[in-house]
């Protein structure tokens, strides 16, 4: 698709606020918490001074309506960098405009350059229609895998 109402492009430091906006709409989409100014301040940090996360934005007709979150993470067993995809979100009102579809091109440009071994992402249970694009592009949702987390809390509490 080649749509000329659709731009997407790395995002830069005059893009905070852009960033911060996205990563809130996502957070109300799903339900969940939005940033507090502590957080707001250490994912600003972590993508533009430590370079830890990267944000692909999406803009349709000049409107930020989208955004893919993505750092590098390493497997031993490809020998080869793996790109993680942390949210690949869209305002629901840019939904069904391939939007989605091309932040994901624009990863796997990203993976392809760094020469990665895979692409790996989670999907929240409850989002269906995320299910279906996935599926959709014969992503391949992994079986003998389950994901394991400890909080914040936990290192805290174990370290």
């Amino acid at each position: 698709m080649n749509d000329p109402r659709l731009f997407i492009r790395a995002a830069i430091p005059n893009d905070k606020m852009t960033i911060l906006d996205m990563v809130n709409a996502m957070a109300d989409a799903d339900k969940m918490p939005r940033l507090d100014k502590e957080a707001q301040e250490r994912l600003l940090r972590d993508a533009f001074e430590r370079k830890r996360v990267e944000f692909i934005l999406a803009e349709w007709e000049g409107k930020p309506v989208g955004y893919a979150a993505i750092f590098e993470a390493y497997s031993t067993f490809e020998a080869r960098p793996t790109l993680f995809i942390d949210d690949l979100f869209v305002l629901p009102a840019y939904r069904g405009r391939h939007v989605a579809f091309e932040l994901f091109r624009s990863c796997l440009r990203e993976a392809k350059t760094r020469d990665c071994g895979r692409m790996d992402w989670l999907v929240l249970q409850t989002n269906e229609g995320a299910f279906g694009f996935w599926d959709h592009l014969n992503a391949k949702r992994l079986k003998n895998w389950v994901p394991f987390r400890l909080s914040r809390d936990d290192i805290q509490r174990m370290g």
